[in-house]
This record gives structure tokens, sequence and C-alpha cells, in this order.
């Protein structure tokens, strides 16, 4: 699985420093290096599927192996691990901004906002949401402003309330 130019640093927990990597139309990966020098990941599929990726000690960017995960497989693999007190972490780290949800949204032809401005969907004035950033192929294009047309494909960041985001996800993507 190919490593992408945006990564970024996501939480640091016990130690292990977790990095996340959005890969467009497919979800997004989170990695870590384990203390024996076992480089993992993890990728979060827009369809509830995760894939358990190794990868190959000589070649940072090779998976050495994959097993893919349907969403009870997933479920049962975390409890095995000790998946409710990374839960219990992520809602303390959540209630920093209570109420506040980020989501990636992605465009699809002929629905929603395809093929047209983010103004032209009133997003903010309807919803209360923002869309921060759109990532469009290998680009991420920071604070588009009323007038950038989006393309299908394009994945946006949306930023509000949770309402706000659910309400300005309807308009995205149709």
């Amino acid at each position: 699985m190919p490593s992408t130019t945006r990564s970024a640093h996501l939480a640091s927990v016990a130690r292990v420093e977790l990095f996340e990597t959005p890969i467009p139309g497919v979800g997004v990966r989170y990695e870590f290096t384990s203390a024996a020098g076992d480089r993992l990941g993890v990728v979060v599929r827009r369809d509830g599927r995760r894939d358990l990726v190794l990868y190959d000690e000589k070649d940072p960017d090779a998976c050495r192996d994959t097993v893919m995960l349907t969403p009870e497989e997933s479920a049962a693999l975390v409890e095995l691990f000790g998946g409710t007190k990374i839960t219990e972490r992520i809602a303390d780290l959540r209630q920093d901004v209570e109420g506040l949800s980020i989501e990636w949204v992605t465009v699809e032809p002929g629905r929603g906002l395809a093929d047209r401005t983010i103004g032209d969907g009133r997003i903010r004035t309807l919803t209360g949401a923002s869309v921060v950033a759109v990532l469009r192929g290998e680009r991420s294009i920071p604070g588009p402003g009323p007038d950038f047309v989006l393309q299908p494909g394009d994945v946006a960041l949306v930023v509000g309330s949770v309402a706000g985001v659910q309400a300005a996800q309807r308009l995205l993507a149709g």
C-alpha cells in the first residue's frame, strides 16, 4: 500500500506515536511502529471494512502481509486487544471540544454539489458547518472559498456541530 504525503500526527497514546493518512476515495490509514520495530497499519475503509497491514522491514511502502476484516471481525479483534480502554481515551479527547464534528465527504458525480461552487450550496448559511479543506487527487486545498468549484471525486473536510455537519453532508453528497 503506497504511502501518501498527507500524514498527520494523530495521538500519542501510552507513548505510541499514531499517524493518520487520508486515502482519497478509500478511507483513512492509521499506522505506528512497535517497540520491536515492526510497522503496523490499519486502513479504515468507507464501507466499514478494515485492513490490518504489516509493512515490509526493508521497504516501508510495501506490505509484507494484509488481513482483510469485516466490521464484525474488527469489533471482535478490538475487544481482544482491550478496545474499551482506547474508546474511553478517545471519548476523553473529544470532550476537549464538546459537540464538534469533523467528517470527510466525497462529492459524487451528478449529485449534490458536483461541478458547482461551495457558495452555490450555501453550506455555511444553511448548516453552520464549514468546508475547511478539499482533497483533489494528490492535492490538498486548505480553506477553499465560496467560489471554489467542487469536482466529482473531491473529498471535502467539513467541520461544525454534529447536526450542521450532517446537513452539510446531505448538501455536498446529494
